[in-house]
Parts: structure tokens; sequence; C-alpha cells
């Protein structure tokens, strides 16, 4: 993996994940981390004045000292002499990342969540939700909560067993290849059954194919409310990851659609790492 792009706000959230990406990336042969923050001169959709180029100058000298000072406080973390990349940008986030990891050569991107509830969460939980909806490239999101250091020895990848393509999986099975973890297959229904379609049987066939090397567990859940049923599971194994491939759906389809990845990305206690649901 050539770059990760580590996104910031300069929050304790945005740190906590900046340490655990620092302590993953010898494991991942990581060459070059990026420290990205994503800045506003002037909100959209409102009437205050332009900003000056002295002032917008001014602010991005600023957010780049803020970024220095963060490149130093994790170079303090590690033994090893990381290549680091300091980008500090007026752009809205979203429209902005695919096109930076291309040129970047991106393998992943980092990004901190905050708080359980309140008004902490709905920010850090939106700016999640825009990087997991809009990112064609794997996410990890950490919590506040998240241990560094401690590696990756478990992982539970949470599926509806339902049109996963290769090319997904192909992304997943690097991540593996690098950790070599317990790897759990987990299915959450709202009742247990042993009766699928033709369609589904496919899937879990195409899934014990794929993965056979890792030597995977599949268990199938009865539960009512998947993410839940996902982190408890989660909690009862000790998982160190948990994975998704959300689904794309159109805007209609989304009304009527909860996303599981970002209720697991909002709630969860380990790292979740989402991966683009890609063509085949």
């Amino acid at each position: 993996m050539k770059s990760i792009l580590i996104l910031t706000d300069f929050s304790d959230a945005a740190f906590r994940a900046a340490e655990y990406a620092t302590s993953l990336a010898p494991l991942l042969g990581v060459e070059r981390m990026i420290l990205y923050h994503a800045y506003r001169t002037m909100v959209q959709g409102t009437e205050l004045p332009v900003p000056t180029p002295k002032v917008e100058k001014l602010m991005h000298l600023e957010n780049m000292e803020k970024l220095a000072s963060l490149q130093d406080q994790l170079r303090l973390m590690t033994d090893t002499d990381p290549k680091y990349e300091l980008l500090a940008e007026d752009a809205f986030l979203p429209d902005q990342l695919n096109k930076l990891c291309k040129e970047s050569n991106v393998g992943l991107v980092v990004m901190g969540v905050a708080g359980k509830t309140g008004l902490q969460q709905f920010f850090m939980g939106s700016n999640t939700s825009q990087v997991l909806k809009t990112s064609e490239y794997p996410v990890l999101v950490v919590p506040e909560e998240a241990v560094v250091g401690k590696g990756i020895s478990s992982v539970v990848f949470s599926t509806d067993l339902e049109n996963i393509s290769k090319a997904s999986l192909e992304q997943l099975y690097r991540f593996l290849d690098l950790f070599h973890p317990q790897v759990h297959v987990v299915n959450v229904e709202p009742a247990a059954t042993d009766k699928y379609s033709d369609d589904t049987r496919k899937q879990i066939s195409l899934l014990h194919d794929v993965l056979e090397k890792y030597n995977p567990a599949f268990h199938y859940v009865a539960g009512a409310h998947v993410a839940d049923s996902v982190l408890e599971f989660a909690k009862e194994h000790h998982a160190s990851l948990i994975v998704t491939v959300p689904k794309k759906h159109s805007f209609i389809s989304s009304i009527f659609h909860k996303s599981i990845s970002k209720e697991l990305a909002y709630n969860s206690f380990v790292p979740l790492l989402s991966i683009p649901a890609l063509p085949e």
C-alpha cells in the first residue's frame, strides 16, 4: 500500500484516528501518510462577506501549522521514520476525496468518529456519513475508545449475503493478507433460517471460496436489529475490526433503507473498515 490519507479536523477523535493509523502503517507497508484538513473560508448558501486573499492566506497558514504540530506528535509515537505529507485546502471534502485519493495513490482513508450522543455525534457523524457515502476507496473509521498498538487479530465481516462483487472481496482479502486474523463471517436476519434462495446460496458459496485460505467461521444470527447484533457478536468474540461493504442505493431507495455501515461506524467500540461496493 503506497499511501494512507488521514482526515483530521484537529479534534480529539481525529487525533486518536491518526494515532491508530500511525501504529498500523508499518504493518501495512505504507510509504507515505497524508495528513489532510479540508476547511471552508466561507459558508455556502450565506451572505457573509467573501474573505480577502490576506484572510485566506492566514487561514491556510494556521491550518498548516496545526498539521505540522500533529505530525510532530505522531512522530513521537514510533521508532520508524514515516514520510508525511501535509495538505490543507479550502474545499468541500466529499467533492475532493476521490480525486485526491486517485492522484495520491491512496489505498486507505482513515478518520475518527466522536461521541455516542448529542451535538458532537451529530457533527462528527455527518462528516463520517458523507465520507462513507462518497468514498470509492476503503475507509477505516476509528472510535475514540479504540486501543492503539493492539494490532488486528480477529475480524468480523458483516454481510447480508446479497450481491457482493468479487472486486470488493478482493479489496477485503488484501487487508486480511496483511494481518492473517481469525475471520468471522456474520449474517444477521430477523429469524434464523436454513432456507435460502438460489442467489443467496451462490453468494455463500462465493464467500466460502474467496475466504477459504483464511479458514473463516460462518455465523447465522437471529436478530431484529442488525447493527446491535453485529456489535454484540463482535464484543463476545473480542473482535479487533468490523468490516462491511455498504450498499449503493438510489436517492428514493435510500430514504427507505437504513445504512447499517453508518450505524456501526457511529456506535462501534472497535474500528470499522468500510469497503466500497465495486462493480464486477
